[in-house]
């Protein structure tokens, strides 16, 4: 664990493969957490850093589904790590995991990934803010400090909507009282119709002012819904707080649409730059090629490999993390040909319309040449 951290990355390869749910927890009615378990009780199969997150893979109405979710349980935990999921209205694998899954079921998991982690070693104390079902990556740090006696402070900023919402709410209270470097403080927007006694409204400076002291020298660790998480940004460029010592995890929701009951089709992506558009009724070809630009390197591409695939079995480095098109430490600009991609949730509308694909996902019936 401290030698990961020193080294400021998690580990290069994840691990693949199947676990078992032993148990589900009802954290408030519309967020579960996931307990999974090595399938026969065994030794568990990977370690973690607190912040990191495992990717689970399920097919649904036969198509394949990938979402990452944070590893809310401690890496302290040897024996599980556990999942928490809110049920959003518009997400696959969420309404999947809430209304189908149950104790005793495998499922296939890829973990860990992520650099949005923090050990104590980064950092002499710690502001944690969080917003909704953001508490997630924030839980995971919190009991791992508080597991191996931090000595520094933590602060935890939590901003839910109703009391109904907050997670981990008897667990929180419990860290508070027994440690006295924990201080947890929660906002709430909408109070009406609850016995609530605390803070009420939103995280403002003076908010945040009042529950840390001297936060512009602090490293902070932000985590929630996108337009929460822009707007404390501000509030803390506006308090002083250099971006730099502000690190954040995105934590969006599918938006809009009908609820989907099917995989969406994989989403082509074409290059702009000497474009030779596959057509769908194209037949696949083995003797497709791929062109390195950068490493002078060319390789077969058979129809089911993938661009990072074809470039190890060359020895063209392209530098990953999670391999399912969530990280996005695999982009790369795709300079000739057209590629499709089962998923591709980190790359920007910008980076799409300039033909930047993930190489993980990216995979074709035709040439390509990538600059890598």
């Amino acid at each position: 664990m401290s030698k990961a951290a020193e080294a400021g990355a998690p580990a290069r390869r994840p691990w693949i493969g199947v676990l078992r749910i032993k148990a589900i927890f009802d954290e408030t009615p519309g967020v579960k957490t996931f307990r999974l378990m090595e399938p026969n009780l065994g030794p568990f199969p990977f370690t973690f850093l607190p912040g990191q997150y495992a990717t689970v893979t399920s097919e649904i109405d036969g198509k394949k589904v990938r979402r990452s979710y944070t590893i809310s349980s401690s890496p302290t935990q040897r024996d599980y790590i556990e999942l928490t999921v809110k049920r959003e209205q518009y997400g696959l694998e969420s309404r999947h995991l809430h209304d189908r899954v149950d104790a005793g079921d495998l499922i296939e998991v890829a973990a860990p990934a992520g650099s949005f982690f923090f050990t104590g070693q980064e950092a002499e104390g710690i502001v944690l803010i969080a917003g909704g079902v953001g508490i997630t990556p924030m839980m995971s740090v919190l009991r791992y400090l508080t597991d191996r006696a931090y000595p520094h402070d933590i602060y935890l900023l939590y901003g839910v909507r109703t009391p109904a919402d907050i997670i981990f709410r008897e667990e929180l209270a419990h860290l508070a009282r027994r440690h006295p470097n924990v201080h947890v403080t929660t906002v709430v927007s909408q109070p009406e119709g609850t016995e609530w006694a605390g803070s009420v409204g939103f995280m403002t400076p003076e908010f945040i002012i009042a529950a840390v002291p001297e936060i512009v020298r602090r490293r902070v660790h932000l985590c929630g819904p996108p337009a929460m998480m822009e707007a404390v940004k501000g509030v803390l460029r506006g308090m002083g707080v250099p971006d730099d010592q502000v690190k954040t995890e995105n934590f969006a929701p599918p938006k809009g649409g009908p609820v989907l009951e099917t995989q969406p089709p994989a989403a082509a992506v074409t290059a702009v730059v000497d474009v030779a558009v596959v057509s769908p009724s194209a037949p696949p070809s083995a003797q497709a090629t791929v062109t390195f630009s950068k490493s002078n390197k060319s390789g077969r591409l058979a129809p089911d490999q993938s661009v990072l695939e074809a470039a190890e079995a060359i020895g063209v480095a392209i530098d990953y993390e999670c391999r399912v098109g969530i990280c996005g430490r695999c982009k790369v600009p795709l300079r000739q040909g057209s590629v499709s991609m089962e998923v591709q949730d980190s790359l920007t509308e910008g980076e799409k319309r300039d033909g930047v694909i993930l190489a993980c996902q990216a995979k074709s019936v035709g040439d390509l040449v990538v600059d890598a």
